[in-house]
């Protein structure tokens, strides 16, 4: 069957189109057959080189959601969100959306956190939620609970895909090796979803793809969505630059850019958010939930946090979103997730000897 994907592959690096059924055939046959990785190198970085299309995207979604497990919580989907992006930002930033992710929750949003290792950055999702002494479930029924109790389930990406364990290997072994380059799935790594929401914010790692991704969120039957980019090389709403969005609103898309002061908020510099160490990343994401953290941290991600409330319609305007935020960490509530996650699965001693050093 591998094989049989060569020209197919060869068609892509001869900047020929392939059809959504075409692409979602060679991710499942990839998906399941190359344990070396070699076919799955060679589509995915010449699909990325060529510039995928909107259809063949669609392709690549439909396939992650061939091995997607399917979680229906007693939740109803126009109040769960994620809050996640591509990843492979430029800059490497401390766990923003993660950190971001608790206070959305502190707020009222169950979140469903989409989570994985690093790619790129010194530490992913997963790595920080783990070395918190945070232990993913592993079982349908659990993280169904969890959402359900805690208001928040971090969803780690092997968990998600069952039938699709030979993908992830391969692709382990390509990171491991240092070769870490951008590849097709990129635009949508985290597009695919387990459980049916109709609102949610995705960070980009470029501006490339912001209009296109949203158009497939559009037509996946998504009511509201911010896809944005930090132009100065962050997947998230920025803080030290101008962000380009792409608002997805009742089928319609509108394009434009915010500043930190729409958020009623000063410019800051990379040097203020950038990440320092994997340990580093897991004081300020305490230090920020927890209210110590009073700086540029804290502000981006109030930013972030704004934005996914706007997004699910619990403010009207991103300067209102900030404010929530502001209460939610102060008044205690996005700390309580955390320690509430704590509670439902998690290390207490290892959480506690995190906690003693903010």
């Amino acid at each position: 069957m591998l094989k049989e994907l060569t020209p197919k592959i060869a068609k892509i690096m001869n900047k020929e189109k392939l059809t959504r059924d075409e692409v979602k055939d060679i991710f499942v046959t990839l998906s399941r057959e190359d344990s070396d990785g070699f076919f799955n190198l060679a589509f995915s970085v010449a699909l990325y080189t060529k510039g995928p299309t909107e259809e063949e995207l669609l392709g690549l979604v439909d396939g992650f959601k061939e091995f997607s497990i399917n979680l229906k919580p007693k939740i109803k989907p126009s109040q769960i969100t994620d809050v996640s992006g591509t990843g492979g930002d430029k800059l490497k930033t401390f766990n923003i959306s993660t950190t971001a992710s608790f206070v959305v929750a502190g707020g009222g949003v169950p979140v469903a956190k989409q989570s994985f290792r690093a790619l790129t950055s010194l530490a992913g999702s997963s790595d920080t939620l783990g070395e918190l002494g945070i232990k993913f479930a592993s079982d349908k029924n659990e993280m169904e609970k969890c959402l359900e109790t805690v208001g928040f389930v971090p969803l780690f990406y092997p968990f998600l895909y069952k039938g699709m364990e030979t993908r992830i290997k391969a692709a382990s072994k390509v990171i491991d090796t240092g070769l870490k380059l951008p590849i097709a799935w990129y635009p949508v790594v985290f597009v695919p979803f387990p459980i049916e929401i109709k609102k949610r914010t995705y960070g980009m790692l470029n501006d490339r793809f912001l209009t296109t991704v949203a158009n497939i969120f559009k037509k996946l039957k998504y009511e509201r969505v911010l896809v944005f980019h930090g132009v100065d090389g962050l997947d998230e709403i920025s803080n030290i630059g101008s962000t380009k969005v792409a608002e997805l609103n009742n089928k319609k898309i509108e394009e434009y850019e915010v500043k930190p002061e729409d958020f009623g908020l000063s410019k800051s510099k990379f040097e203020d958010i950038r990440a320092e160490s994997k340990e580093k990343n897991i004081i300020d994401l305490l230090r920020i939930i927890y209210g110590k953290e009073k700086g540029p941290k804290r502000d981006i991600v109030l930013m972030n946090a704004s934005g996914s409330f706007y997004a699910m319609g619990k403010v009207n305007d991103f300067k209102e979103g900030v404010e929530l935020a502001k209460n939610v960490i102060d008044e205690g509530n996005a700390s309580k997730i955390l320690e509430n996650l704590i509670e439902f699965n998690g290390d207490k001693k290892r959480f506690e000897t995190w906690k003693k050093q903010i």
